[in-house]
């Protein structure tokens, strides 16, 4: 392997978050990611000073791409089409990597005894002190259930299974698996909620397996502004049911939409009576509607 070809490409989507940025990228660096290709997508109107000053004098070892149209799925795509490395690893830009991250998603894809692995999800822990418990079931760990009505996540888990889907501040997938699926989906707009369970199913559905790594491990920072994170709560909610009701309606049989969105406007007012706001219904509503009318 050489650096003129890279066997794994990071693509690191931000908007907002100079400092963060800085940080996961020297963090990354100094991690040993020697041989990787780091290629920034930066969807800020007006970078920081800072940021700049930091590609330039970085140039040799990270690919500074500038965009003027935002969205999360959009910035993944102009990576993907950046990288030349065989397998492409999504990270955000609040992230801090333990230093085998990189090593470790090239391994799943390499080891013994799995077959056509085509996407790999890291482990993701809080920041602050490790949790004292983790899930132990791999039935409970990244897997979709009951056509989507059961999403389980527990990602801080030290326990490697089969994965049905990735989050996104911490995943990876063959480069040609990625364009054989025709990129992430720019339909899933706002904060792009459920953007990488979409494209982990249809990684899966074109044949190939997912692995949940536990060794490619990060902390993620959480940082409450910047990147996708929305501008308030009718936002979010928006979002939330718009996106939701696309990944139905994508991924799933027909004959169950029904029922999926009966669990959605059931969902509806738990939320809102634990937030103490009764239009959180109006809002989720609507955004799932306005995905009814849309084309996927």
């Amino acid at each position: 392997m050489t650096l003129d070809v890279p066997k794994v490409s990071v693509v690191i989507p931000t908007i907002g978050r100079g400092e963060l940025l800085i940080g996961t990228v020297s963090r990354l660096l100094s991690s040993g990611c020697g041989d990787c290709e780091i290629i920034v997508v930066d969807q800020t109107p007006d970078p920081d000073d800072s940021v700049i000053e930091f590609v330039e004098a970085n140039r040799d070892k990270i690919i500074y791409v500038k965009i003027d149209e935002p969205g999360l799925t959009n910035a993944r795509n102009v990576g993907i089409k950046r990288a030349r490395g065989d397998v492409v690893v999504f990270l955000d830009d609040d992230v801090v990597p333990d230093n085998r991250l990189v090593s470790a998603h090239v391994a799943a894809y390499e080891g013994e005894g799995v077959d056509n692995v085509g996407g790999v999800a890291g482990r993701i822990l809080p920041p602050g002190e490790p949790p004292s418990e983790v899930e132990k079931n791999p039935e409970r760990i990244a897997k979709i259930r009951l056509f989507g009505l059961l999403i389980r996540e527990n990602f801080d888990s030290d326990v490697p299974t089969i994965a049905h889907h990735a989050r996104g501040c911490n995943m990876s997938f063959l480069k040609k698996a990625l364009v054989e699926a025709g990129g992430f989906d720019v339909g899933f707009g706002g904060t792009a909620h459920l953007e990488d369970a979409d494209m982990s199913l249809r990684i899966r559905r074109l044949g190939y397996g997912m692995l949940f790594c536990p060794h490619a491990s990060l902390v993620h920072l959480l940082e409450p502004v910047g990147g996708c994170r929305p501008k308030d709560t009718r936002d979010w909610f928006f979002w939330y049911g718009h996106n939701l009701c696309r990944f139905y309606r994508k991924n799933f049989p027909a004959y169950v939409f029904p029922l999926q969105c009966l669990h959605f406007v059931l969902r509806l007012p738990i939320q809102a009576v634990k937030r103490g706001n009764l239009k959180i219904i109006l809002w989720g509503i609507s955004g799932f509607t306005k995905s009814l009318f849309e084309e996927i």
